[in-house]
């Protein structure tokens, strides 16, 4: 049976950056990327300063795209014979049928690898992408500790009702604005963690100060003996988890196993007044049922506090939008200046060992 030869590396290889660092980021992650020798185009719809917009567009190839739509992304591949390379930040579509097209032998440069500047990979087929022989990058841990923070903010206004408070003094109801004290605050909360990853371990680190009791509950393999290098007590189920914390924070994956890990029946499980922080991915915490069961007299829940959501972008919509008990953040956990530059460190340097690998496959002799 004769053997596909393998794909040499482009003499100049393209990278198609769908979305850059941020602001002031932007330009020396473009300028590593070309000291690769790679030749970046850079999509500039994420890209709001007419200052950087201007220079991106002098220094290299640009376009104008919407990075959240499979055919925006196809017909940018198709228009410039391909792209060795995908850099994205963002939870982009690339399924199957997007993987399958972007590696057509049509283009002079099939899509071989796909770097994204965050951990989450959920909303690529990972199957498709290795079935094509394209390898997928992604920065894990690298903005742990800025989630961790957002996610004890989350917790603080949902105990202390700062924007609630806020918006009632910006109408002029200072009655309003001093409704429910005194409240509960973290060191006397029992905070629950599901999951045992890094943003879950920077969030049990940074409570630990605070004074609040830490319960984790992680994957099958994290064990009581794993949890005594953590300032946390471990817990067997989800269920012990659930009915015994004032606090539940999430911070799972979003895979097949974790699909609906909670929904109405374990909302049902909370204490009277409690608070649910996703910061994880939707798909793990459905919003229709987190909206039910803020609306249900009989289910324990009090408060939600999300940084994630099904629909996001300019198209955003959920559920909870409408519901008063909750605080709404829009999926920023990871964007502080030290995450993402961590983020772009750690990628470029992965991309940087990638193409030496690549390099010194094709240069073996036969």
């Amino acid at each position: 049976m004769r053997t596909a030869e393998p794909r040499k590396r482009p003499a100049h290889p393209r990278v198609l950056v769908i979305d850059p660092a941020p602001g002031e980021l932007a330009i020396p992650e473009l300028e590593a990327l070309a000291a690769l020798g790679l030749a970046p185009t850079v999509n500039l719809r994420r890209v709001a300063d007419p200052k950087l917009r201007s220079e991106i567009s002098r220094r290299w190839d640009s376009i104008d795209i919407d990075g959240f739509r499979a055919d925006d992304i196809v017909t940018a591949f198709d228009g410039h014979g391909g792209y060795d390379a995908l850099k994205c930040r963002a939870g982009i579509p690339l399924t199957c049928d997007v993987f399958e097209r972007l590696t057509a032998n049509t283009h002079d440069q099939p899509l071989r690898l796909v770097a994204k500047a965050a951990s989450g990979v959920d909303s690529f087929d990972l199957d498709a992408a290795a079935d094509r022989g394209i390898t997928v990058l992604s920065t894990p841990g690298a903005n742990a500790g800025a989630v961790a923070e957002l996610t004890i903010g989350l917790m603080l206004d949902a105990l202390r009702g700062i924007s609630t408070r806020d918006a009632a003094l910006r109408a002029g109801d200072w009655s309003a604005a001093i409704g429910g004290i005194p409240v509960r605050s973290l060191v006397d909360s029992r905070v629950g963690l599901i999951g045992n990853g890094a943003i879950a371990r920077e969030v049990a680190a940074r409570l630990r100060p605070c004074g609040a009791e830490i319960w984790v509950h992680g994957s099958p393999r994290f064990t009581a003996r794993d949890a005594e290098r953590w300032p946390a007590r471990w817990t067997a189920t989800l269920r012990e988890l659930m009915t015994g914390c004032d606090i539940v924070s999430v911070h799972v994956p979003s895979t097949a196993a974790t699909a609906g890990l909670i929904g109405a029946r374990e909302l049902r499980w909370m204490k009277p007044g409690s608070i649910l922080v996703n910061t994880s991915r939707a798909q793990v915490v459905p919003e229709d049922a987190l909206d039910a069961a803020l609306r249900d007299p009989d289910c324990g829940l009090g408060h939600v506090a999300v940084d994630v959501f099904a629909t996001e972008g300019t198209e955003f919509a959920s559920p909870l939008a409408s519901n008063p008990h909750t605080t709404l953040s829009p999926h920023v956990g990871g964007m502080t200046v030290e995450a993402m530059k961590a983020s772009s460190a750690q990628l470029l340097t992965a991309i940087s060992r990638f193409y030496q690998s690549a390099a010194e496959f094709t240069a073996r002799p036969d």
